[in-house]
């Protein structure tokens, strides 16, 4: 089933982008992406807190707190209120992450395939909210809303970072493990350990972060390269 679902997200996923030169009402295909986005987040919360309930480490991990993707997924409509130029940065921080919210879902198939992880007809919702936010950012970039200047792309891959090195700092204070960020003991990068010493997952957190937004940046000018420099 996860090997289907693969299949179908990376053909959806191509489909979109094939016609998003068709999507000539940006106002609107904004809005649309970003609450698709949202809607499908806000249904999984609900779906997983009615199946276990708050306490469950399963309805904890879908909270905006849990890592960057929900967070992401949560405050994307903040852009309706956004002044022009801080929903500049926002939309490069929106573009830069697509690759990230692309991979997710995508390793999220294949590994649970492997292990053979019982399948969730809500982790389709979490998928798809993925997918949507990447999707975005691949749309904002050709509509040309994202230049993905040195500037920007700094400023706006700044924004997640700060909100990163904010959850650390309130996990310190509150012994709590926001983003898997703790430095008691607490740690894990998108609920895998991968090293015992706090510290060390910590500065790996930051730097994947990191690279996954340079990797962005690419990733988008291999995009546009390959719809032939496509105006939507």
């Amino acid at each position: 089933m996860y090997i289907l679902t693969l299949i179908v997200m990376l053909l959806i996923y191509g489909v979109f982008i094939y016609l998003m030169k068709r999507f000539t009402n940006i106002k609107i295909a904004n809005a649309l992406f970003c609450l698709v986005a949202f809607i499908l987040y806000l249904s999984l919360v609900l779906v997983v807190y009615l199946d276990v309930g708050f306490k469950d480490w399963n309805f904890q991990n879908t909270l905006p707190v849990a890592n960057v993707s929900p967070f992401m997924f949560f405050v994307s409509p903040i852009y309706f209120v956004l002044p022009s130029k801080a929903k500049k940065y926002f939309f490069t921080l929106i573009s830069l992450l697509s690759i990230g919210m692309l991979l997710s879902p995508l390793i999220g198939c294949i590994r649970n395939q492997v292990i053979s992880y019982a399948f969730h007809p809500h982790f389709l919702l979490d998928y798809f909210a993925h997918l949507s936010l990447s999707l975005w950012g691949i749309y904002l970039y050709l509509s040309g809303q994202t230049l993905l200047k040195v500037k920007d792309n700094i400023l706006g891959g700044l924004i997640i970072v700060i909100c990163a090195l904010i959850m650390l700092i309130l996990n310190v204070i509150f012994d709590t493990a926001f983003f898997g960020l703790s430095l008691n003991g607490k740690h894990n990068i998108y609920n895998v350990v991968l090293v015992d010493s706090s510290y060390l997952s910590t500065l790996i957190y930051f730097g994947c972060l990191m690279i996954i937004l340079i990797i962005g940046y690419f990733y988008l000018k291999l995009i546009k390269r390959m719809t032939k420099n496509a105006k939507c």
